[in-house]
């Protein structure tokens, strides 16, 4: 488990906010947004911070708390909560362009949000991820290579663009007239990916990252046919700064950091001499062996010593040089780029813009400058850098209301003195969906929702002669392609399937070991023969196509989006919403309105059953029987999807709604607030 250094936070936003007004002098006077109310603060931060609207009893239990240190409690107990890890792995999924259907992906998803979860520095992350080797399975932040098939030129564009915030892809063809990176600067960043090389072991049927002794990345570039091309010398382009006397930040994070190191040996120590302890005191099974004639034992010594993984991979060199200069704490890019983008994130615009395409300039240096050092003081720990931004008064800021111009509002914004208008992320909107209507769990008892679907099936008119029981084969297939098609279409473009992150983190390299079993080339062919006559017997089968009943039991819950397979398909709720393919560089989230995101919002499967009222919910009792209160039935809804209480012109307008039929009624209502814009959007 990592710590980083919380002492002093409060400090810390404050000088922020003093700063932000130091940069901000000389701009003229500009707007000032009003201060969020306390139920609107909490929703903001819940959502920034743990991906989803707060519940009733988060809301019950915050407006008890003391109101003076209630909002420090509040962020406190949302870096700590289990939606935390879960949320900003989506930001940084978006940031690495994590694929689930690349080469290790979902591995590299897992080791992102375990690496969250722990509290792993973000200098520690990034070392990882560029100078990892082996396979996903034994290390997973290998991934991020792997990816982009641990191309040099791929690799080198992505280093810039993730983690310094520069783009220098065009450079890879080209000097640019008007940018500072050369052709001859990309090629030799490129260099330190020179000598990686992707190979897929016939052991374990696995893919791994090594090192080589080639360099493959070579000068002058190919296209302009010269006569003869050099290995190019590795070379970091970016500039690490060199300073006379140690700033204090630097000296803060080495004490930091040797204070980690010194409580890691001690607690090393301590379980080193806990096993000891154990193995002596361990008493011997009756009838053992003794212990020098333990064959299994002198097994597993003997396969100790044999170097598997050094027979499979190499370590780079050239990588772990490139991770050292990336992180370097004198490397000024590193750390504003982070912060740049975290910033942006909670605050809706960066310091410089666009986020990934840092040009030399930024809107407020003292504040950037004062943010960099801290980060850096306090071990890169992204929860100290959360924690400082939320409690900015900057980032409690409301946006300027409607009366204010468009220049007059770009102004103030453009000086964080107001908020900015930010639309929920795909996730983090269907998340709200499925907490605002109780979808967590189910909400109707069993056999309340049974609706038939008549369904096309295909089922074979011969049965297979190598199954055993080929009636019960044909009817086994026959109902699992029904209960495949009995979903109807709008089902799958909602649905969830969440991952196990736990299990995907966990390595499996023993485990391929212990599978190992080396094929001669006969083998393989034979297999091979096998399966492709498999396949043409099955495309000499006859079908017909019957049309079957089949009911269902339509009560559904739904999971979260943050850990499901990502991105999701096309047509999948989320990318209709937003989310990135991520198969190119600098792919944002797409916060542009369109007509397909109003209908499914407006039929949707998530937002129709969020607005039904089940039996389940505490919502029902105060619309129906002895406790019926459908004043308070209103102000719960509200409560549960704005976090806040209706005026006394939502109630009354409400009740109207209600009518004679609180659960029909309290549908509608409900319905109305999921498709309002005040929903969709933070405070």
């Amino acid at each position: 488990m990592f710590h980083g250094a919380a002492v002093g936070v409060s400090l810390s936003a404050s000088r922020v906010d003093a700063l932000l007004a130091t940069d901000n002098q000389g701009g003229g006077g500009v707007a000032l947004g009003q201060a969020l109310d306390d139920l609107a603060f909490l929703r903001k931060a819940t959502l920034d911070m743990v991906g989803r609207i707060p519940t009733h009893a988060e809301i019950l239990q915050y407006q008890r708390w003391p109101l003076a240190k209630r909002r420090a409690m509040l962020v406190e107990r949302l870096l700590k909560d289990d939606g935390f890890a879960d949320r900003w792995t989506v930001f940084f999924a978006d940031l690495l362009r994590i694929r689930s259907r690349a080469e290790g992906g979902n591995r590299l998803l897992a080791y992102v949000h375990q690496s969250i979860e722990s509290g792993k520095p973000w200098d520690i992350m990034t070392r990882e991820l560029i100078a990892s080797s082996g396979s996903a399975g034994k290390a997973p932040s290998v991934g991020f290579l792997l990816a982009d098939d641990s191309d040099p030129m791929a690799m080198a564009a992505a280093t810039g663009q993730i983690f310094m915030g520069v783009r220098m892809a065009c450079a890879q063809c080209h000097n640019h007239p008007f940018d500072k990176w050369r052709q001859k600067q990309f090629y030799e960043l490129a260099g330190f990916f020179g000598k990686t090389r992707q190979v897929e072991s016939r052991l374990s049927n696995k893919t791994y990252v090594t090192e080589g002794e080639e360099m493959k990345v070579l000068w002058p570039p190919e296209r302009r046919k010269p006569k003869q091309r050099f290995p190019v010398a590795p070379k970091f382009p970016f500039p690490i700064d060199d300073t006379a006397a140690k700033p204090d930040h630097l000296k803060r994070l080495e004490a930091l950091r040797a204070g980690e190191l010194n409580a890691d040996k001690k607690q090393r120590e301590t379980d080193a001499l806990d096993a000891l302890i154990d193995a002596v005191g361990a008493p011997e099974s009756p009838g053992a062996e003794p212990a020098g004639l333990d064959v299994a034992r002198e097994a597993k010594a003997d396969i100790r010593k044999l170097n598997v993984q050094g027979d499979l991979y190499r370590r780079s060199e050239l990588r772990t040089e490139l991770a050292r200069m990336v992180t370097h704490p004198q490397n000024r890019y590193f750390a504003r780029n982070l912060v740049n983008r975290v910033w942006a994130e909670l605050l809706g615009r960066g310091f410089y813009m666009p986020i990934d395409d840092y040009q030399g300039e930024v809107t407020h240096p003292k504040t950037v400058e004062h943010l960099c050092d801290e980060f850096v003081a306090n071990g890169y720990d992204v929860r100290f850098l959360f924690r400082t931004i939320l409690e900015t008064d900057a980032y409690a800021r409301a946006p300027l209301g409607a009366e204010a111009g468009n220049e007059a509002r770009e102004a103030s914004q453009a000086a964080f003195a107001s908020g900015i208008t930010r639309r929920m992320v795909s996730e983090v909107l269907y998340d709200s969906i499925v907490i605002a209507g109780h979808l967590q769990d189910y909400k109707w008892p069993k056999g309340a929702n049974v609706r038939a679907f008549e369904r096309r099936v295909r089922v074979p008119l011969d049965p297979d002669p190598e199954a055993a029981a080929p009636a019960e084969a044909e009817a086994e297939l026959g109902q699992a392609e029904i209960k495949m098609a009995a979903k109807p279409k709008p089902y799958d473009l909602e649905q969830v399937i969440s991952l196990n992150f736990d299990k995907l983190a966990t390595s499996d390299l023993e485990q391929d070991l212990g599978r190992m079993k080396v094929m001669s080339d006969q083998e393989l062919e034979a297999k091979r023969m096998a399966e492709m006559a498999r396949k043409k017997k099955s495309l000499r089968r006859r079908y017909t196509y019957k049309t079957v009943t089949e009911e269902v039991d339509d009560n559904p819950r739904f999971s979260s989006s943050m850990r499901m397979a990502t991105p999701a398909a096309p047509s999948h709720f989320l990318r209709v919403f937003g989310q990135p393919s991520r198969d190119g560089l600098g792919e944002f989230r797409e916060h542009t309105p369109s007509m397909r995101q109003a209908l499914m919002m407006l039929n949707g499967k998530a937002t129709h059953e969020a607005s039904r009222v089940g039996p389940y919910e505490p919502i029902h009792r105060l619309l129906t029987g002895e406790g019926k209160n459908l004043a308070k039935a209103v102000e719960l809804a509200y409560l549960e999807t704005l976090t806040r209480r209706p005026s006394a012109e939502e109630q009354a307008e409400a009740l109207a709604v209600l009518g004679q039929a609180p659960l029909e009624g309290m549908a509608d209502l409900r319905w109305v607030l999921l498709n309002s814009h005040e929903f969709r959007y933070l405070p």
